[in-house]
């Protein structure tokens, strides 16, 4: 994951008001800090509160049919990994998942896909009773009931696509719509595609990149970001003491963001994403910053940068002695403790965006 990555998706999803895409293992613990996140962004929109309920039981609906039907290993022995993302944009949700399905079971799928988005709302809901009734439940759940209920829900036609992945499987990828006003938004009408959230999880899987979420980064939604990375990092198998530090260093980056952004409309939007290179985590993290700050910022980050970790120490113990004197703007106390723990310097980059603000990204291996 390289530091141009971050500006990248930040481009084309910067209107946003919550975009986070999942590329990873998937448990209870991540499924409810996903549906946790969404609920906070809809509590923060007056205009999508009649979608939480639907939200929240599509997620998790998406989430159950990548876990009962995702096949998870292919033919090599190497373990394939899910993709979620959900973004709220211009008043409409939208929920993409993929998952590995064996080829041989593609056709019956695309038969089921075809029905369901032929009936009617009545039709489905018809249709669900009788599958219900009349169908046996196996291990990994009714015939079909997950996409019946999506469309059900959702009111809208299952967008569905199935790409190769090897001779034995294909990753098949599906996207729901839910609209806050269906009058100002056709049902015709997709402004995002599903090429499109599939071009996202190539893109997150060629630079091995885990998580992003672009949204507001004020205190409250940083929470369950955390939470989701921190399941993640259960399963690598690296020492407590790793394990901590790495956690450390995403609070002081995402705390960064929170204190030092551009605050627009009474919001704190930024990016943030964490990967993998070579055994190492990468993270990224980008926000608009105003064009005044910038020579204070680059000074800051630049001495930073020529100090050994000796000198880095003792920095951050002046720093501390000094807390009870404010902050100068930007890059403070937190960026000189994660200079301390990282394996080489902050790579950082400041791309103007017009006469007032910039965008800024910095970039860590740990």
């Amino acid at each position: 994951m390289n530091i141009d990555t971050t500006f990248w998706f930040f481009d084309r999803i910067s209107e946003d008001n919550l975009c986070l895409l999942y590329n990873g293992n998937f448990s209870d613990e991540i499924t409810n800090k996903v549906i946790e996140l969404s609920e906070y962004n809809i509590r923060n929109n007056v205009s999508l509160s009649k979608l939480k309920k639907k939200t929240s039981f599509l997620m998790a609906e998406c989430f159950q049919n990548i876990v009962r039907h995702g096949e998870t290993e292919n033919k090599d022995g190497h373990i394939n990994q899910g993709f979620f993302l959900t973004k709220n944009w211009q008043g409409v949700y939208y929920i993409t998942s993929g998952n590995l399905v064996e080829n041989k079971k593609i056709d019956e799928l695309k038969q089921q896909l075809e029905k369901v988005n032929s009936l009617s709302k009545e039709e489905l809901k018809q249709l669900y009773r009788n599958v219900l009734a009349n169908q046996e439940i196996s291990e990994k759940g009714g015939a079909g009931l997950g996409l019946i209920e999506m469309a059900r829900k959702s009111g809208q036609k299952i967008s569905y696509h199935f790409k190769d992945f090897n001779s034995k499987f294909s990753f098949f990828y599906n996207q729901i719509v839910l609209l806050a006003n269906e009058i100002d938004f056709p049902k015709s009408s997709c402004s995002f595609e599903l090429s499109e959230a599939i071009a996202y999880h190539e893109k997150m899987s060629a630079h091995n990149i885990w998580v992003i979420h672009k949204g507001d980064f004020s205190q409250e939604s940083i929470f369950p970001v955390l939470k989701i990375i921190e399941e993640n990092l259960q399963k690598e198998k690296k020492d407590a003491g790793y394990k901590k530090k790495m956690y450390h260093i995403l609070v002081e980056l995402l705390q960064n963001i929170s204190r030092h952004c551009y605050i627009a409309e009474e919001k704190k939007e930024g990016i943030f994403m964490i990967g993998e290179q070579k055994g190492y985590f990468v993270i990224n993290t980008g926000n608009l910053i105003e064009n005044s700050n910038i020579p204070t910022l680059e000074k800051q980050l630049n001495q930073i940068n020529s100090l050994n970790k000796k000198e880095l120490k003792a920095l951050y113990l002046e720093k501390l002695r000094e807390r009870s004197t404010p902050l100068k703007e930007g890059a403070g106390i937190g960026l000189i403790d994660i200079a301390r723990r990282i394996i080489s310097p902050i790579n950082y980059s400041i791309l103007r965006i017009n006469d007032t603000k910039s965008f800024l990204t910095i970039n860590v291996i740990a």
